[in-house]
């Protein structure tokens, strides 16, 4: 009897307790967030709503939607796990929910391949198709691609960094005949002065598979620089498929500038330059005394005195040119072209204490400029100052620094193609002209290495005067 009542006691309790919990259940009100996930997974890129959740106040039988806030933010364009927090409050009610977000990259890369595999290096190297990894997250990866080279098959593979990898594979001809480039450091042709010394430039060499091969370059041959002549530097190199290139250096070895101020016969380049003393003539100057070389600076009234002077003490020719070069001005009347020329000769000797003769008209004695302020003046002045002792030099040979070109290789070329051996080589340039200065290395290199020497004019060199034409 008592076992009978306590299994009815039982009984009701637990009917009482389940509907105890049905009541709170689907009575009792709250705030809550349907189907509310603490975590998910999104790929990179995609789309994602962070209010994308619906907040309910209420219960199971009855609810209503409210507003909640999110603090924390998802950048789907970043991978990596983003936290956010949802507040929902309502009355004197208030819930807290924590999710966590993550950005995630799934897609592989993506290698594509183009072009020609027939002739394929042996490290899987190929210059004439193009191979190239992106990824969608990490963009162009090609610089992260490896390859491995089989009988007859190149495997390209490529990982991004969220580690998703891609292989390709590509059927190949194996095949290495390209020879590998050497790009000598200098010139191809040096120029050296007996008693220096020959300083090795060496090469650079690339091949088309091996990449900088330089270390593998063979140098052979030797420079005597006690003796004049002509010597030869072979440079030598093999790529792994012993494919072989060779080129060589000349190197010409020449005697020191030996020319004397009188020197009037042999084969004789005479350097003159007009319109300066200017910013490059000093180390016009620096360039000349290396070699022993003098030359002859036609001056007018510009630039310092002190690189004058500097000229004269070297034993270069100091002559006149003008003390204005202007044309209007010195070539209106015999008057007032020997009031300019008498300027620029005072200034000379109170620098020197020379009295220089040697000058060089303005445009030369051939110029037609001077019709426009008197005709007949050239005519005039050429008898006038050699009757006054004065000797004028014009040139048989243009650098064109004087508006033909600017370029310091071209100076060299019209020079060197001009000079000619048993011929009155009289150059004209201008040492105002920075680019005239940087040929000037090479020019007296090349005179030297082939048999000329260097001198100033003087009163006794040979005359060298242009068709007068006004």
């Amino acid at each position: 009897m008592k076992s009978k009542r306590a299994v009815i006691i039982i009984t009701l309790l637990s009917f009482s307790l389940l509907f105890s919990l049905f009541f709170i259940n689907y009575y009792t009100k709250s705030l809550f967030i349907k189907d509310f996930k603490d975590y998910e997974k999104i790929e990179v890129f995609e789309k994602y709503n962070i209010n994308k959740e619906k907040a309910y106040y209420g219960n199971k039988l009855k609810s209503t939607r409210i507003k909640y806030k999110v603090d924390g933010k998802v950048n789907t364009k970043k991978i990596g796990t983003y936290k956010l927090t949802y507040t929902l409050v309502r009355k004197k009610m208030k819930v807290v929910l924590k999710k966590e977000v993550k950005v995630v990259d799934t897609t592989k890369p993506i290698i594509t391949v183009e072009g020609s595999f027939a002739n394929v290096c042996k490290n899987g190297k190929n210059s004439n198709a193009t191979i190239k990894a992106e990824d969608n997250y990490d963009g162009d990866i090609t610089d992260k691609l490896e390859v491995t080279v089989e009988e007859n098959k190149v495997i390209y593979k490529v990982s991004d960094s969220s580690g998703n990898i891609t292989k390709k594979e590509v059927d190949v001809i194996i095949n290495d005949n390209e020879k590998p480039s050497i790009v000598l450091n200098g010139s191809k042709n040096m120029y050296v002065s007996i008693g220096t010394t020959y300083k090795e430039q060496g090469a650079v060499a690339i091949d088309n598979c091996d990449g900088d091969i330089t270390s593998n370059i063979k140098i052979e041959g030797s420079v005597d620089t006690t003796k004049q002549g002509t010597y030869e530097i072979t440079y030598k190199v093999k790529d792994s498929s012993e494919n072989e290139t060779v080129i060589k250096r000349t190197i010409r070895v020449f005697p020191r500038n030996e020319a004397s101020n009188g020197m009037v016969s042999g084969n004789i380049i005479y350097l003159t330059f007009d319109d300066g003393p200017g910013a490059y003539t000093e180390r016009l100057l620096n360039i000349l005394s290396t070699y022993n070389v003098k030359a002859t600076f036609f001056v007018t009234n510009s630039g310092s005195d002190a690189v004058i002077k500097r000229e004269y003490d070297e034993g270069h020719t100091v002559a006149l040119h003008s003390a204005s070069h202007n044309y209007a001005q010195i070539y209106s009347s015999e008057e007032a072209y020997m009031a300019d020329l008498i300027q620029v000769q005072d200034r000379v000797k109170r620098i020197t204490g020379y009295e220089a003769k040697i000058i060089r008209f303005p445009g030369g004695s051939s110029n037609t400029v001077s019709r426009k302020y008197k005709v007949g003046i050239m005519s005039e002045l050429s008898v006038k100052l050699e009757e006054l002792g004065f000797r004028y030099f014009d040139w048989t040979i243009s650098s064109g620094d004087a508006g033909e070109t600017t370029s310091s290789d071209r100076i060299v070329q019209n020079v060197t193609n001009s000079v000619a051996p048993g011929k009155l080589n009289i150059i004209l340039m201008h040492d105002i002209k920075s680019y005239t200065v940087d040929s000037i290395e090479r020019i007296v290199q090349w005179g030297l290495s082939n048999g000329y020497s260097f001198a100033p004019l003087t009163m006794d060199s040979p005359v060298c005067h242009q068709k007068i034409n006004n």
